[in-house]
């Protein structure tokens, strides 16, 4: 029996994930929830790479963008 992930566990992997592979997640409180944008750090400036609503598709944005398996 598989159980459910819990989505504070997700968020917390993907932003382990980020950080070690030198990128950050920034989460921003909107009217119609929260969004969640990824930068990767380059040397001179921050770059946005995406971003998403839910946690699943903020995980998964991360893997990809991190060429993480």
């Amino acid at each position: 029996m598989t159980t459910a992930r819990n989505p504070l566990q997700i968020l917390k992997e993907a932003k382990q994930i980020a950080q070690d592979h030198g990128c950050f997640v920034v989460e921003k409180a909107e009217p119609k929830g929260t969004r969640y944008l990824v930068y990767r750090k380059l040397f001179d400036r921050n770059e946005c790479v995406g971003t998403r609503f839910t946690v699943q598709a903020l995980h998964k944005l991360v893997c990809k963008v991190t060429n993480f398996h």
